[in-house]
């Protein structure tokens, strides 16, 4: 069979949908939380393989040519003419799944192959919640969807959540963004791909992470969704449309901004660039 992008978006969607499920039945089984590799900033459990393992196979049992980008492994060239990107977040909300909080997904995010594939150059963008039957998507230029539907956004009034993390740096930024909008309500939910959506769906204003510690791999399905709903984004270290997407990169700082609420919380990137002074590593 020959692919297109919408072809394999429902290939895609399936497979996230059944990875979803998968992680869903299996959660509480303690032997697949064990480490297998620690990394700097992040540790790689059985659990985290086997979700890719299973993505993976999704695509392969229908013979899709991909180039495949993750968390857990890097890359994977399963050809040697790939015709797809396909870039995962097996588990995303690592740390909520194992403690039984419910609040972790899977991310899926492909493109044509190019040798110059970039996060801009993303087509399909497809979330699926691990413990509720919810999956979020996008098909750039088409809008962003939820379940069956357009994706459904929440009129939270004038005093929507920030979603962010607080660190040694961050914190003045923060400082001075409650001294604009007063006690504001601040929540680390811990799965930056829910987070984004929910900014995507008016729930919260923005979301805010200065740590220098997202990827693309985190974010790259998440970006097109709250993109095709008429949010924005943006790094104090790069410039997020230019990332390259063909091995996992640090997008380091991220400030997403729900349509909604742009024009009143972009303040947020201003503050954040008089306190925080990128270096030249981070900007690597």
């Amino acid at each position: 069979m020959n692919y297109n992008v919408e072809n394999v978006f429902y290939v895609a969607k399936e497979v996230a949908v059944d990875v979803a499920k998968w992680l869903r039945e299996v959660q509480g089984k303690v032997d697949k939380y064990e480490p297998v590799k620690w990394g700097k900033e992040d540790v790689t459990r059985k659990i985290d393989l086997e979700a890719e393992e299973r993505i993976l196979d999704g695509f392969l049992r229908e013979h899709i040519k991909i180039y495949y980008v993750s968390e857990e492994r890097g890359v994977i060239r399963t050809c040697n003419k790939p015709e797809f990107i396909v870039i995962a977040d097996p588990l995303d909300g690592s740390n909520n799944y194992v403690a039984g909080i419910p609040y972790a997904s899977v991310s899926i995010a492909i493109t044509k192959y190019t040798s110059s594939a970039k996060l801009s150059d993303i087509s399909v963008g497809i979330v699926a919640e691990i413990f509720r039957d919810k999956v979020y998507y996008a098909i750039k230029g088409k809008g962003a969807f939820e379940n069956n539907g357009k994706l459904k956004t929440v009129n939270f009034g004038k005093y929507p959540f920030i979603l962010g993390y607080l660190n040694m740096e961050s914190y003045d930024v923060f400082k001075e963004i409650e001294k604009i909008f007063g006690p504001f309500k601040l929540r680390s939910l811990g799965s930056a791909s829910l987070d984004i959506i929910y900014v995507a769906k008016n729930i919260a204003a923005a979301f805010v992470d200065l740590r220098s510690k997202l990827r693309n791999v985190d974010v790259a399905a998440s970006l097109l969704i709250l993109l095709e709903s008429n949010g924005k984004v943006e790094s104090l270290h790069r410039k997020i449309a230019d990332i390259s997407i063909l091995d996992v990169e640090k997008v380091y700082s991220i400030i997403a901004y729900s349509g909604k609420y742009y024009e009143e919380y972009k303040v947020i990137g201003e503050i954040a660039r008089k306190y925080i002074k990128p270096t030249l590593n981070a900007q690597q």
